[in-house]
């Protein structure tokens, strides 16, 4: 069974101690954090070193025995260095996380690539991955523009970030999925979803507001498992807004281990028949 983590976008706007009290008590060995928002409208939460919460993550993360996987959203803009998040970096690094997420807007390649390179520099000083997610709805929106940026910028510490959703929007194949550098791959999201919308304003919807537990869409994910390492962690970004309100953040965390669990469950049983 491979390591198996909650992100944050799934129980938003949960704060990360309940983020880590709900990871535990659903069975999950780590979670995600989001520490810097998405969206405007989302909550900043104060962890800096020796701020309160940062803290309390700390002893909760102790008592629970859980551990962060990754910490989001890093955005990479042009013009900014990222050194702007070094005061989040060290709370990052002092929680014992590993991965960073970062996403890239930034149409020119040579630019992002440069972008990408610093970010991954100054995440070293820190001990940090920085992780490249590729979505359609951006200019990073396969995989192959994201492996190029990830071998341009040539750190050994920056990686490309797969989530099962945008692999089926961006249309990146099975056989795409299984000839990558698995050398450049930290971790995967996994989560399912309907059959692509016809329009990049609700294909953003559905990715930020209303995926599905694997199993209840259409994603072949059985498939895209078998052609990604089986000890790669799985963190399960399942956004799913109404159900949230209406069963809350343990249910909705504890579906996801479920729901998880059988799929790795028939994935192992089609693999020994």
């Amino acid at each position: 069974m491979p390591t198996l983590s909650l992100a944050h976008i799934s129980l938003l706007p949960a704060s990360p101690l309940e983020m880590i009290e709900a990871g535990a008590a659903a069975g999950f060995d780590c979670v995600g954090i989001r520490l810097e928002p998405a969206l405007a409208d989302e909550a900043r939460f104060p962890v800096t070193p020796g701020s309160p919460m940062m803290r309390e993550i700390a002893a909760r993360l102790d008592a629970t025995g859980l551990r962060l996987l990754d910490v989001e959203v890093f955005r990479l803009i042009s013009g900014l260095r990222f050194a702007r998040y070094r005061g989040v970096l060290e709370a990052c690094a002092a929680l014992d996380a590993r991965e960073l997420l970062v996403t890239c807007d930034v149409a020119d390649e040579g630019e992002a690539a440069d972008l990408l390179a610093d970010a991954a520099d100054v995440a070293a000083e820190y001990g940090l991955f920085v992780n490249l997610e590729f979505m359609p709805f951006q200019a990073v929106r396969t995989l192959d523009i994201a492996s190029r940026l990830v071998a341009r910028a040539d750190r050994p510490n920056a990686a490309v970030l797969i989530d099962a959703l945008h692999v089926h929007r961006a249309g990146v194949s099975v056989a795409n999925l299984a000839a990558f550098d698995k050398r450049r791959m930290r971790y995967i999201q996994l989560c399912d979803g309907t059959a692509p919308p016809p329009d990049f304003d609700t294909m953003l919807f559905q990715a930020r507001y209303e995926r599905l537990m694997p199993g209840e869409g259409v994603l072949p994910l059985r498939d895209y498992l078998r052609a990604l390492p089986r000890d790669c962690p799985l963190s399960l970004e399942v956004p799913m807004r109404g159900r949230l309100a209406e069963i809350g953040a343990l249910e909705l965390a504890q579906q996801a281990m479920r729901t998880t669990r059988a799929l790795l469950a028939a994935l192992d049983d089609s693999a020994a028949s």
